[in-house]
Order: C-alpha cells, then structure tokens, then sequence
C-alpha cells in the first residue's frame, strides 16, 4: 500500500532543496560562498577547470567595450565544443561554456563550483546579452534521484535573472541532444532527455521563446545519435554544429544581424 503522506514528504525534501540552491545560487559567484558549505572542500581536477574557466570568462568581459552587447552562448560541454568565431564571423558572439557543468549544484549543495546559477556574473551579466542561446541539462537529468522539476526550476531561475537584468535580451531555448550507442548508460539517460525536453519546449512555448530543437536534428529514427556523428555517444561531431549554427543564422537573418 502506498503512503501519501511519505511520497508528499519526499517531493517535499526535494523542492526546498531546490529552492535553496535557487535562493543561495542568487547570492553566490565566483568568488563566494554560501555560508552553508565552509570550511569549503578542497576543489578536485575538474573544479579546478571549473574555476579556471570562470576566471578567463571574468578577463575576457573586462576587455569588452563598455556599451556592447553581445550573442552570449551558455552551456556545457556542447556549448564549449561549439567553434563560435568560425560560425559567425563578424559577429559579437561570446562561448561560456563548461564542460561536464550543469544548470545548479547537486541538491545536496555541496559542490560550490558547479552550475550555471553559479556563475551569472560572469557568463550573462557582465556579457550584457543581446541574445542568451541557452543548452543545459545532459549532465543534470542523468541523475536519476533528482526529480527533472528540480533542475527546471533552476533552468527558468536563469532566464528569469537574464531577463530581469536586461528585458530586451532576445532568449533562444536549445533542446539536449539523446545519447548514442556507445554510451553505456544510453537506455536509462534517453527517456529522461525526452521529458526534460518535453519540458523545454512547453516553456518556451509558454514564454514565447524561440527554440533550436537540436534533439529533432540530430537523432535518428532509433531516437539514438548515430554512431557517424558521435565517438563516444555524448557528443556530437561536427556536422551537428553545422546544423545548429544553420538554425542560428535564421534566426539571425530574421532580426537582420545577419544579411
């Protein structure tokens, strides 16, 4: 027999910790910490990346002309892969993104380097976005114990500061590619990807958003990504940024920053 009280309590767990990540993530960048996580652990190889890369997004937004505006691509490993200054050439597009990052912290709050709420000042503030193309979540829906709620809250926690800051600020949803073959964890990591994206699509409908829907371009009729664009079924090769930066140029065309 099922006990709803247990399964309100869960959920319950769940959203405040979620709302504290949110809430905390607010309030802390960079160069901070929540309270709630010192003595601060000691930060392994790929926070050190972490930190590193934040840090060259810092340089490179104090050399920007103080009136730019800029097309601000955030992301993570697919964002980073994604060769930018060769796409789009003449235009002012900045990459942050970050490989193996996520949209926030676990909702154990424990990692103080990791997360798109964690790094606002420098990879969306400080850029002063013209446009914010935003792909997340490949390396968040995979956890199975966290309910995919929990990371669209701080998904739209994102936006929302984006939009608060800057209103005219043009938003371009970006829906997560499905995993391949090789990746092991394929038949549990895909369907999750599916809701998740189900997820982005509503919200861009909701918000009128305009969407790149990557996962109808690149997967297959199998809903896997095919083994010619990928090598380790988590990344795609370079035939799937063409057809990210074609979607891209549409749009731009459309607005007239392109010709």
């Amino acid at each position: 027999m099922k006990c709803p009280l247990k399964k309100q309590a869960w959920w319950l767990t769940w959203l405040i910790a979620g709302a504290w990540n949110i809430t905390m993530a607010a309030e802390v960048s960079s160069n901070s910490m929540p309270a709630s996580i010192r003595p601060a652990p000691a930060p392994g190889k790929w926070q050190n990346f972490w930190i590193d890369r934040v840090k060259n997004f810092a340089a490179e937004n104090a050399k920007l002309e103080p009136k730019s505006r800029n097309i601000v691509f955030l992301g993570d490993s697919l964002t980073q892969g994604f060769k930018l200054a060769d796409f789009f050439p003449g235009l002012p597009v900045l990459n942050r993104g970050i490989v193996s990052d996520g949209v926030c912290d676990f909702p154990e709050g424990k990692n103080v380097w990791r997360g798109v709420t964690r790094r606002m000042t420098e990879c969306v503030y400080d850029c002063r976005p013209s446009y914010l193309i935003f792909l997340i979540g490949s390396n968040d829906v995979g956890v199975q114990s966290a309910p995919l709620d929990y990371w669209m809250g701080a998904y739209k926690y994102v936006i929302g500061q984006t939009q608060r800051k800057f209103p005219d600020v043009k938003i371009i949803l970006v829906t997560c590619p499905p995993s391949g073959q090789a990746y092991a964890n394929h038949n549990t990591f895909n369907p999750r990807i599916l809701e998740w994206n189900t997820m982005i699509r509503k919200y861009a409908a909701e918000q009128k958003f305009r969407l790149v829907d990557l996962y109808a371009l690149l997967a297959g009729k199998d809903g896997l990504l095919p083994e010619d664009m990928t090598r380790d079924g988590l990344h795609f090769k370079q035939p799937g940024y063409v057809l990210w930066a074609d979607a891209m140029h549409k749009f731009f065309k459309e607005d007239g920053v392109e010709k």
